[in-house]
């Protein structure tokens, strides 16, 4: 399965067949705790939530996403496969469950296994897919709800991350050989692709559908009343809020060593989505991360990509209040973060 964010030009993610009645499955972030609720992280790419799920299996997480498909550990071998959740590495305790929710056809596969519902099934610490929607649509429901935490990061940051990535990514399928030469400034000058990906998700409206100001303040209401806010950019304060969010014990020495391990990096995510086997690409550090040129703030590159991101760019600047006023339910006061009006 494949990130939608990774299309080339002239891609479509595919129509989004399911309304907005899909929040009805989620818990807001005020009701209290139920146990048959279930931790969902909505992995926005190229935001960092690569190096966050490495961090968590770091601390033994059990998380679902679609590596425990994978044939090379061999505990999947069809819709009649079992649930089970086991550890992939020999020297990491994390642990994943053979199923794909990184994919329409996974998470309806998925859901047809009886994940998360079935008697006897493994435990999951909380589950992790671009396709936020219909994962909630298809394998949640008013009596068993979805706890929604979520890292954030501007989005013409994050469109430059991609720009760089997939001009390099040849392991890719939705890598373009015409991205490979092509220069900053002529790929933002015009869409290619996609844009206001994380609007359209959140109002289930698909790449060919036009946007309206009600569908920003749709998705801004639901990020206010659904998400635990965490921001790319504020890494070790959002994992602080998270690992609250989800019970972790920060007093256990492997967790304090695994928490300071990864946040010293600062949710680095310019080459996070990459795959841990694909060495070639640049000189990496341990996180698979790399540096690349960024848009100057202010500059035609900017701009060109604020206007076609616009209401991502507006809701981002929405996510960076919902941080801010977040602060005063994790118990420690943080300084505000600025928010930029680009």
């Amino acid at each position: 399965a494949k990130l939608a964010a990774l299309l080339p030009p002239g891609s479509e993610a595919g129509p989004v067949s399911i309304s907005t009645d899909y929040t009805n499955h989620l818990a807001n972030i005020n009701d209290p705790p139920s146990e048959s609720d279930i931790a969902l992280f909505w992995h926005v790419p190229k935001s960092g939530g690569t190096n966050l799920q490495r961090l968590y299996w770091c601390m033994g997480s059990t998380i679902a996403n679609e590596v425990g498909v994978n044939p090379k550990f061999g505990k999947y071998d069809g819709p009649q496969s079992e649930l089970v959740a086991f550890s992939p590495w020999n020297d990491n305790p994390g642990k994943v469950v053979n199923v794909d929710v990184a994919s329409h056809d996974g998470i309806l596969e998925a859901k047809q296994r009886g994940f998360l519902i079935k008697e006897g099934q493994p435990h999951v610490d909380f589950v992790s897919t671009s396709e936020f929607n219909f994962a909630s649509a298809m394998l949640f429901s008013p009596d068993h709800k979805a706890r929604v935490f979520a890292l954030f990061r501007h989005p013409i940051e994050r469109a430059v991350s991609k720009f760089f990535y997939l001009q390099k990514a040849t392991w890719e399928p939705t890598y373009n050989q015409r991205w490979a030469n092509m220069s900053l400034e002529k790929w933002a000058s015009q869409k290619r692709g996609e844009d206001n990906w994380m609007v359209r998700h959140l109002v289930s409206k698909g790449m060919s559908e036009e946007l309206t100001n009600a569908d920003l303040e749709l998705a801004k209401d639901i990020v206010s009343n659904k998400f635990v806010v965490g921001i790319q950019s504020q890494f070790e304060e959002s994992v602080r809020r998270f690992n609250l969010f989800l019970g972790v014990d920060v007093s256990d020495p492997n967790n304090s060593e695994c928490i300071s391990k990864f946040t010293s990096h600062e949710g680095d995510s310019d080459h996070s989505d990459a795959h841990n086997n694909e060495k070639e690409i640049f000189t990496k550090n341990e996180f698979n991360s790399y540096e690349h040129p960024h848009a100057e703030r202010g500059g035609q590159t900017w701009v060109s990509l604020a206007k076609i991101h616009m209401y991502d760019v507006l809701l981002y600047r929405h996510v960076l209040t919902v941080f801010n006023g977040q602060g005063a339910m994790f118990r420690r006061e943080q300084p505000a973060v600025k928010v930029e009006f680009s």
